[in-house]
C-alpha cells in the first residue's frame, strides 16, 4: 500500500515537471495570445510573459517559416537578426518576466513566436506556443459616445474611442468641436489590445442643431480614420435675426428674410410689419416688394406663429433713396473720352497748324520784298536813261542831219544808239521781269 502511494507521489511529479512522456510542464512554455491585429505602417506589441525567471535571461524571437526561422530579435547580440528587422524590434514592459516584442513599421502577417534561455518555449517536439500577426490596410473607425439627449446650454460629455495595439504610439484623436474639461487615456483590453480614449465637456447651442459632430484618429503611419454623428438638440423657438438690404433705390426690389429656428415644426406662419403696420403681401418667410418708392421706407419687422407661440424679430430700418437723376442710356467713359477729347486734340492741331502757314508766309514776304524793290528801282533807273539818250539822239538828227557820221559826235553817238537797241527789250519786258523776280 505505501509503495503504491509513493508510485503515484513520483508519477504526480514527473508529470508537473515534464519527464513523463506525452506530458509537458507549463514552466517550459510562454504565455501570449493567439494573434493580434496590427495596422501596416504602425507598430504593435505582442504581450508575453514566461512563468519563472531563470538566471541570465537570454531571449530570442523567431519568425515562423518553412525551413530554417529567422531570429527577428535577440537581446544579447543586436546583430544576430535578420536584416529587415534590424532596428525594428524592440523589448518592452518593466516586469522581470515580460518576454514582450515590439515590431515597428509593420509590413506583412507573419506568425512569430519567443525562445527564453533556450529552454523555455523552445523544445519543438513538445511544441511551443507562437502568435500570429495580423495586418490590416484599413484602420480601425473610432467610436463616438453621446448622452441620449442633449439640450441647449447643458453640458454633456463626450467620448470618443479608438482600439490599437501600439501603446508606444497611438493614434492621435481630434474633435470639430469646441469643448472644455478634455482628458484622454488608455485602457488595456485582451489579447494585447489597447483603448484609447478622449473626452470633453460640450456645451449644446441651437446652431449646433443638425450639424455634424466629427471625432477623427490619426495614425503614426499617416493613416486617417473618422466618425460621424448628427447633433440633435432640443432648444426652445427663436427668431435669430432679420435679414436684407438697409438701401435700395427707388424702382429695384427689395427682399427682406425673417431667419427662425424651431426644431421638429413645419406648421409656421409669418407676418410682417412696416412701421407697426401689418403688410398684406407679406405671408413667407421672404417679403419681396417690387419697384420700390421713397414711401416703403421704414421700420420693418417679422412674427412667427407657431403651434408653441407667436415670435417676435427685431426691426430692420430700410431707406429708399430718391433718384433725382434719371439717365436712360449712359454714355460710358471710353465714349465721353472719344467724343470730347479726339476732337479738341484734331481742332488744336488745325489751329497750330494754320498760325505755322502764317508765319512761314510773313517770313518768306519779309526776306523777298527788299530785294523786288531794289531790282525795280534798279529798272526804272535804267529806263529814264534809255528813255532820256533816245530823245536826245532823235532830235540832234532832226536838227543836224547835215553832218556827217564822220564828226567825232556822231561816233560818240552810235554806241549810245545800239547800247539803247540792246537796252530796249528789257525795257518792255519790264513787268514781266519784275513778276519773275516776286516769284522767286
Amino acid at each position: 500500500m505505501e509503495i503504491h502511494i509513493s508510485l503515484q507521489r513520483i508519477f504526480l511529479l514527473a508529470a508537473i515537471q515534464g519527464w513523463f512522456p506525452g506530458s509537458e510542464s507549463q514552466d517550459f512554455l510562454a504565455f501570449l495570445p493567439e494573434s493580434i491585429p496590427a495596422l501596416r505602417g504602425s507598430c504593435v506589441e505582442i504581450p508575453c510573459t514566461f512563468p519563472r525567471v531563470p538566471a541570465g535571461f537570454h531571449l530570442i524571437w523567431y519568425r515562423d517559416q518553412a525551413g530554417t526561422d529567422p531570429i527577428i530579435f535577440n537581446n544579447k547580440n543586436p546583430l544576430d537578426i535578420h536584416e529587415a528587422f534590424r532596428g525594428r524590434t524592440f523589448l518592452v514592459g518593466n516586469e522581470s518576466n515580460s518576454c514582450s516584442l515590439r515590431i515597428d513599421d509593420v509590413r506583412d502577417s507573419e506568425t512569430y513566436y519567443p525562445c527564453i534561455n533556450g529552454n523555455i518555449n523552445c523544445n519543438a517536439l513538445r511544441g511551443f506556443n507562437k502568435v500570429w500577426v495580423q495586418v490590416s490596410d484599413t484602420p480601425e473607425k473610432p467610436v463616438l459616445t453621446l448622452p441620449p439627449s442633449l439640450t441647449e446650454g447643458t453640458p454633456a460629455r463626450i467620448t470618443c474611442s479608438v482600439r490599437h495595439t501600439c501603446t508606444h504610439n497611438p493614434p492621435v484623436l481630434l474633435w470639430n468641436k469646441v469643448g472644455f474639461n478634455r482628458t484622454e487615456r488608455n485602457e488595456k483590453l485582451e489579447g494585447g489590445v489597447w483603448r484609447f480614449l478622449r473626452e470633453m465637456d460640450y456645451i449644446p447651442t441651437y446652431q449646433d442643431h443638425g450639424s455634424p459632430i466629427v471625432c477623427e484618429s490619426i495614425y503614426r503611419s499617416g493613416q486617417v480614420s473618422q466618425e460621424t454623428a448628427t447633433l440633435d438638440i432640443t432648444f426652445n423657438a427663436k427668431v435669430v435675426q432679420m435679414g436684407g438690404q438697409q438701401d435700395t433705390r427707388e424702382g429695384e426690389v427689395l427682399d427682406l428674410e425673417c431667419v427662425f429656428l424651431l426644431p421638429n415644426s413645419s406648421s409656421t406662419q409669418y407676418s410682417w410689419y412696416r412701421n407697426g403696420i401689418p403688410l398684406n403681401q407679406g405671408t413667407q418667410r421672404t417679403l419681396r416688394i417690387y419697384d420700390v418708392k421713397e414711401s416703403d421706407s421704414g421700420n420693418y419687422s417679422c412674427k412667427v406663429h407657431t403651434p408653441n407661440g407667436n415670435f417676435s424679430a427685431l426691426s430692420l430700418t430700410v431707406t429708399v433713396i430718391r433718384n433725382s437723376v434719371s439717365i436712360s442710356n449712359p454714355i460710358p467713359i471710353p465714349s465721353i473720352i472719344i467724343i470730347i477729347i479726339i476732337p479738341l486734340l484734331s481742332g488744336s492741331l488745325l489751329l497750330l497748324l494754320i498760325l505755322c502757314c502764317i508765319c512761314r508766309r510773313k517770313c518768306q514776304c519779309s526776306a523777298c520784298n527788299p530785294r523786288s524793290n531794289n531790282l525795280s528801282s534798279e529798272v526804272c533807273e535804267a529806263t529814264y536813261m534809255n528813255l532820256g539818250q533816245r530823245d536826245l539822239s532823235a532830235e540832234y538828227s532832226e536838227l543836224k542831219g547835215a553832218e556827217t557820221t564822220d564828226s567825232p559826235y556822231t561816233a560818240l553817238q552810235k554806241p549810245n544808239t545800239d547800247t539803247y537797241d540792246e537796252i530796249k527789250p528789257p525795257i518792255g519786258r519790264h513787268n514781266n521781269n519784275l513778276g519773275k523776280v516776286v516769284s522767286i
